[in-house]
């Protein structure tokens, strides 16, 4: 049980409500479940025939983790296809873990697992919400809206993405307990699954300083410890570094690999890109010509990446920036896409990897009460059912969708 302020009773002033913890967790888990089962019901029901339920969720990336999984590594430096090492190796290092104990194919271990940890982070999310002051329907709303959201799509498939979240949701809430170097270690874990964890890491150091500075305790040993867990918070990146070290030859052939997609622009270009928001304007007005062709999604991702950028200004206004961790992984995360997008040229990929952020981020009280207010939650909740369909739709039939 845990006791949280709220300001929703009838009586003046806020008051403590007691919430049963371990309930709301298990009730935030069932919705991520039942949602995930609804997906994977749409998905079977719009299948052209020739097509199996197994085949589509095993498409684009989830074709190369399972690929990692099952052979590992190769790099050819000579070619300038697509190749594994781009792929982080924490996912395919638990899809290999979890068919040696159980001798299930990757396909439905990539599946299962991933419906699972999506469950796993929904419960997380409630949590949070509740150490931020949010009372059990507020926190079941917010957590409904998140495994309604357009990302939920990519986790019903064979990605990284339902782990990632998993690690992201533990930091931010282990954050809120004071617990600094599990945060560091649950981002270190997430920097060996995506390399979005190095933004991660530069953000949670970033919150960790002005605590230090803010509380007074700026000292040698508090620098070094600071300093350690800042190592740590990258650990999952430098050991994948130095497997492709011994392995290929270089640290940064994960990359070298990125190369597949485009060719990359000269720094100048990149840091004048960043300074005037290119990739962001970019993704609105370009979703019509990206390197796909004409894609709806594009658009949506193109939206998402807005809501990203008025979700931080809101945070700043609220003054709710500075001491929220979420904030500072938010915004390093969207600073860093920003950069990769102006690099390569591709999309920002704010729909699939920033909105989960968001969720972590944005649950702070005067967002998360303007957002699960009766009239507002159910707009959202039907315009990112509607957006969620859209893609699924896109799964079913094999058109382009990450």
């Amino acid at each position: 049980m845990t006791l949280v302020t709220s300001a929703d009773s009838q009586v003046c002033g806020p008051v403590l409500v007691r919430v049963n913890t371990l309930r709301l967790a298990a009730t935030a888990a069932l919705l991520s479940l039942v949602s995930s089962l609804l997906c994977l019901l749409v998905v079977w029901v719009l299948l052209p025939f020739h097509k199996s339920l197994g085949h589509v969720l095993m498409m684009f990336d989830a074709v190369w983790y399972r690929h990692i999984a099952l052979f590992g590594y190769s790099w050819n430096p000579h070619s300038n296809a697509q190749q594994s090492p781009n792929f982080f190796p924490l996912y395919p290092l638990v899809e290999r873990g979890a068919r040696l104990l159980t001798g299930l194919p990757i396909s439905k271990i990539a599946v299962g697992s991933s419906v699972a940890f999506q469950a796993v982070a929904a419960a997380i999310l409630a949590l949070i919400a509740v150490e931020r002051g949010s009372g059990e329907r507020e926190a079941l709303t917010w957590v409904t809206l998140f495994v309604v959201s357009p990302p939920v799509v990519f986790d019903i498939m064979g990605y990284y993405s339902a782990l990632f979240c998993v690690l992201l949701f533990m930091s931010i809430y282990l954050a809120q307990r004071g617990k600094s170097w599990l945060v560091a270690l649950a981002l270190g874990l997430a920097s060996a699954a995506n390399p979005l964890g190095i933004a991660f890491a530069g953000g949670f150091v970033t919150w960790a300083m002005i605590d230090l500075v803010s509380t007074r305790s700026l000292t040698r040993h508090s620098l070094l410890r600071l300093g350690g867990q800042g190592l740590v918070s990258v650990s999952g990146v430098i050991g994948y570094g130095l497997y492709l070290q011994v392995a290929f030859g270089s640290p940064l052939v994960f990359y070298q690999a990125t190369k597949g997609w485009s060719v990359p622009v000269p720094l100048g270009t990149v840091v004048a890109r960043i300074i005037t928001f290119e990739p962001l304007r970019a993704s609105v007005t370009d979703w019509a010509a990206s390197p796909y062709g004409s894609q709806v999604n594009f658009l949506f991702d193109a939206l998402a990446a807005l809501a990203v950028v008025a979700l931080i200004i809101a945070l700043i206004a609220v003054g709710d920036a500075v001491h929220n961790l979420g904030f500072w992984l938010l915004l390093f995360a969207f600073v860093l896409l920003q950069a990769l997008s102006a690099r390569w040229g591709s999309e920002i990929g704010a729909l699939r990897i920033l909105l989960p952020v968001a969720f972590g981020a944005g649950v702070v009280t005067p967002v998360r009460r303007m957002v699960t207010r009766p009239a507002m939650s159910v707009v959202l909740f039907v315009l990112f059912v509607a957006l969620s369909t859209f893609l699924l739709q896109h799964l079913a039939t094999g058109q382009w969708l990450d």
